[in-house]
């Protein structure tokens, strides 16, 4: 019997896959080839980066070093050359060679050059100088970096310094004994923010202080037998004068001989008065048409009804005791215009004979720009500029005061042709750290 074999299509078109996992396979390993070799790019320029930021801030280092050793100079000029101090018109200078720094930990070597110049072309002495430090160096590629640092650095002697470790008030302005500072030391303190002065021994006048603000509310006549240590706030009650008015005080010291000394003047004093010599304001508002003109209190008449402010000194009757007196106290009260302020000057008077012969006496006021805010020595105006010595750093002429005033000191010198005002400012090279310069007020 025969035997009939049966075959399908379907199982006859089916073949063997071989091979297809192999092909995946190598198709994987190709992408990821270019996965790491753009990671080993990536890998080198990180390290590449990294190496040239080390290096950097070690350039860096070497610049701000090199910056504070030049400011760690200790004189402005040392005249014995010492090589163990670094003083300012020596040691800040350009070197003639630049500075060598070999580095293990960035393995390449640093070249520093230093460059200093006057800030200020043309000065014998320059006030300060222009540095420019500048560090080069080759990084791993043989490619030149460069930094540099640019800086100021000011010829103000070290001495001066030791300002920055006195640790300023907290409130601004210290107080003497919690009060106003142009509250003479000598007033009582009456316990309720007033404080008592007499302002002269021989004379029966009493002045009442508002301890924050430094004003005189009351004028008071006193017995001059009654101590201001024995008044208290009931001592007052008859004053009715409740009128504000503003200190003026000082101190009047005499240097007559040939060549007068404004930080130490010691000579025996002369008798005197002090007065004030009141101006019209000349301050200016504008009008209904939009003009400005001289607002309410510009003339003379807007002042209170009273001859001259009233002055007193401490300057004693007789010279003739053991210690001879070598200074006057002054003390002055000014009561404003409708304007709430006051213009005018502080003169001194007879019997002080004040004149141009050499027998006569010429009176010098300290001033100077103590604020550094510009200075002229005109009281108006000088090359343009209008005239910033401020009315607490003693001008010629005080303009619209609205404030108590005190340490408005005076020098009298002899006069004579060609005697002048002796100017002293400040040289810390002599030690002398406050401006004691002096211009002249009268004649």
């Amino acid at each position: 019997m025969a035997m009939i074999s049966f075959q399908t299509q379907s199982s006859r078109g089916r073949r063997p896959q071989r091979g297809a996992t192999l092909i995946e396979a190598l198709v994987a390993l190709v992408i990821m080839s270019f996965g790491m070799v753009a990671l080993v790019g990536l890998m080198g320029n990180l390290r590449q980066s990294g190496d040239l930021a080390k290096q950097r801030s070690e350039a860096m280092r070497l610049a701000q070093a090199e910056l504070a050793k030049l400011r760690s100079f200790s004189v402005l000029n040392d005249a014995d050359d010492d090589e163990k101090i670094r003083d300012y018109d020596h040691d800040i200078a350009s070197p003639p060679e630049p500075e060598v720094f070999p580095s293990d930990k960035t393995n390449t070597t640093f070249k520093l050059t230093r460059e200093v110049t006057p800030l200020v072309d043309g000065l014998t002495e320059p006030q300060a100088k222009s540095v420019r430090i500048k560090v080069e160096w080759q990084d791993r590629t043989e490619t030149g970096q460069s930094l540099t640092l640019d800086s100021v650095i000011s010829r103000t002697d070290p001495v001066l310094s030791m300002a920055l470790g006195v640790t300023p008030p907290t409130n601004g302005i210290r107080q003497p004994d919690k009060r106003n500072p142009v509250i003479p030391p000598g007033a009582k303190d009456l316990g309720n923010g007033t404080s008592a002065f007499r302002p002269s021994g021989s004379n029966t006048a009493v002045w009442v202080f508002n301890n924050v603000t430094g004003f005189i509310t009351r004028s008071c006549d006193i017995n001059t037998n009654t101590a201001v240590s024995a008044l208290t706030p009931s001592s007052f009650e008859s004053c009715t004068n409740d009128t504000i008015g503003y200190l003026v005080s000082g101190t009047v010291r005499f240097s007559t001989g040939s060549t007068p000394d404004p930080r130490a003047p010691a000579d025996a004093v002369k008798s005197l008065s002090v007065y004030l010599s009141l101006t019209a304001s000349q301050l200016t508002a504008r009008n209904a048409e939009g003009a400005e003109v001289l607002a309410l209190g510009g003339s003379l008449g807007d002042y209170p009804a009273q001859p001259v402010p009233p002055c007193f000194t401490d300057e004693a009757v007789s010279n003739s005791s053991e210690q001879v007196q070598t200074l006057i106290n002054y003390y002055c009260l000014v009561y404003p215009n409708k304007q709430k302020n006051w213009s005018g000057k502080v003169l001194l008077g007879s019997p002080l004979d004040i004149g141009t012969s050499s027998s006569q006496f010429k009176v010098c006021r300290y001033s100077g720009d103590y604020n550094g805010n510009g200075y002229t020595e005109d009281p108006f105006v000088a090359n343009g500029k209008p005239d910033r010595i401020d009315n607490e750093e003693h001008p010629a002429l005080y303009r619209h005061v609205t404030y108590s005033l005190a340490r408005q000191n005076f020098l009298v010198i002899r006069s004579g042709e060609g005697t002048a005002c002796p100017l002293s400012p400040v040289n810390t090279s002599l030690s002398q750290f406050v401006d004691a310069s002096t211009f002249v007020i009268q004649p």
